[in-house]
């Protein structure tokens, strides 16, 4: 079934040629597939508001953003007919996109909309000074120097689960699939893809889906990517979902996550 034909909003009159051309060309290519497009920003590793930004002209997306984006419509459209455009061919519109006629304008960088990956991960080129990774250091001096306590008796966690119904941490699954992807933005210095995807885990998995990345991410030597999850997990408005998430380690004897995030939750709230 031949997917509906979106009402896009009419882009501004103050972007380029080019990026006018890479814009039209994005939204074809989008019109192949049916599904949302959440779900497919989702797949596509950004938040929707981002990809929602790039397609109404807001923002030149970055390369990967773009391959990603295209390499899931592709999917999506297989085995019917093929894309309006190619790879090759988008990204080479990306790169006329971004072309300036002076240097005095940004022609191709209009200023962004906030958006919601804006605003939670903040993009840096050196993974050693994120600002994310900044944070996380931060709450670990403070909780070595006792800065922070943490009310033990005043922020109980749930009365643990009846013995057969424990899994501890030695018989975990250490497998996050999600792993390998954090760990190669990081290496390709793709810290806001990274930090996406964290932040992602952190604010929406479940209690024992975020141990399970947490150990993963241990596992494969990212103890920064690890603790921003805990962080992402403790900063969650909604506070039963942070006790849930903290008795999942308390079951599975990781105290020292534990005082983690009750740390973390406390900074959060004050």
């Amino acid at each position: 079934m031949t997917p509906k034909s979106k009402k896009w909003k009419e882009l501004s009159s103050d972007i380029t040629a080019g990026h006018r051309a890479l814009v039209a060309a994005m939204r074809e290519i989008r019109e192949c597939s049916p599904r949302t497009q959440a779900k497919i920003a989702g797949d596509a590793h950004q938040a929707p508001t981002t990809l929602s930004n790039h397609l109404n002209g807001g923002r030149i997306p970055e390369e990967s953003l773009l391959r990603e984006f295209y390499q899931v419509i592709e999917k999506d459209a297989s085995g019917g007919d093929p894309l309006p455009h190619t790879l090759d061919a988008l990204l080479e519109l990306r790169v006329h996109a971004q072309k300036k006629h002076c240097e005095c304008c940004s022609v191709g960088y209009p200023p962004a909309h906030p958006d919601v990956s804006d605003a939670e991960q903040p993009a840096s080129h050196d993974a050693r000074n994120s600002p994310v990774r900044r944070r996380a250091v931060r709450l670990r001096r403070q909780i070595r120097r006792r800065e922070l306590s943490v009310p033990q008796k005043c922020m109980r966690v749930p009365v643990p689960r009846a013995e057969g119904d424990r899994h501890p941490s030695d018989a975990a699954e250490l497998t996050w699939k999600e792993t390998e992807v954090v760990a190669r933005y990081l290496a390709d210095g793709r810290n806001r893809d990274a930090n996406l995807v964290l932040w992602r885990a952190g604010a929406s998995y479940s209690a024992d889906e975020i141990l399970k990345a947490v150990n993963s991410c241990r596992s494969a030597g990212l103890r920064d990517a690890a603790e921003t999850i805990l962080i992402n997990a403790a900063e969650r408005t909604d506070k039963q979902a942070v006790l849930n998430i903290t008795a999942a380690f308390n079951y599975a004897g990781r105290q020292e996550d534990v005082d983690f995030i009750l740390a973390a939750a406390i900074r959060a709230s004050g």
